[in-house]
């Protein structure tokens, strides 16, 4: 059960356990001592969640106020259709198209997309440097060809592995803060029947998450 779901559904327990102790006071029969505890349990969880929410609320503020930055940052990216960030309920998510990080069917960068990179690790090291991170790689749907049985599945993780190796040898990022997951080309963003769609297919997503995580101090 989601939030929200488990939000409403306290609510409404609340509600009917109100509304037996209203008609019990027109009875003059009073709470039971276990009904007083469950209404006592469930305002104290409503109180909770609220503050939860609130919580959540305030770093997703802070990613709202990273966003801007972020676009500056890679205008010139942005510009050309290289990158795309947009604050998403999952977080902040920073799209790079992997012919502007890679060169052809390899997992070498090429300077430019180092240069990009390097931009995205530095909000990451100062602006929201405790935050969760998941790289997550994506393909087109055609196969690759004299793969020697590597499939878009090893080709989409190793594709955001190699970003998580930048981040974590080259920049000296937290890897507690790190994780990295593989989709293939199951999850596009266009059509897979033109090569404009393919090529926005292929790319890699940076999730920066609102939550922090405990010990994701960077170890620079």
């Amino acid at each position: 059960m989601d939030r929200k779901k488990w939000f409403c559904f306290l609510g409404l327990t609340l509600f009917a356990l109100i509304g037996c102790s209203s008609a019990d006071d027109l009875g003059e029969r009073p709470l039971s001592r276990q009904q007083s505890a469950t209404i006592e349990s469930l305002n104290n969880e409503i109180l909770r969640l609220n503050q939860e929410l609130d919580g959540m609320a305030s770093l997703r503020e802070d990613l709202q106020t990273v966003k801007p930055k972020v676009e500056k940052m890679l205008a010139a990216q942005i510009l050309r259709g290289d990158v795309r960030v947009v604050l998403e309920p999952r977080g902040l998510v920073v799209t790079v198209l992997n012919h502007a990080l890679f060169d052809p069917d390899e997992t070498q960068f090429t300077s430019s997309g180092e240069e990009t990179l390097g931009k995205i690790a530095s909000v990451l090291a100062s602006d929201i440097s405790r935050n969760r991170v998941t790289l997550e790689g994506h393909t087109d749907n055609q196969p690759i060809e004299d793969a020697g049985g590597v499939t878009n599945w090893e080709y989409s993780i190793g594709r955001a592995t190699a970003v998580l190796h930048f981040f974590l040898d080259s920049k000296e990022l937290s890897p507690e803060r790190f994780g990295v997951a593989g989709y293939a080309e199951y999850r596009p963003v266009d059509s897979n029947a033109t090569e404009e769609g393919r090529d926005r297919n292929r790319r890699v997503e940076i999730v920066i998450a609102p939550g922090r995580g405990s010990d994701a101090s960077d170890r620079s």
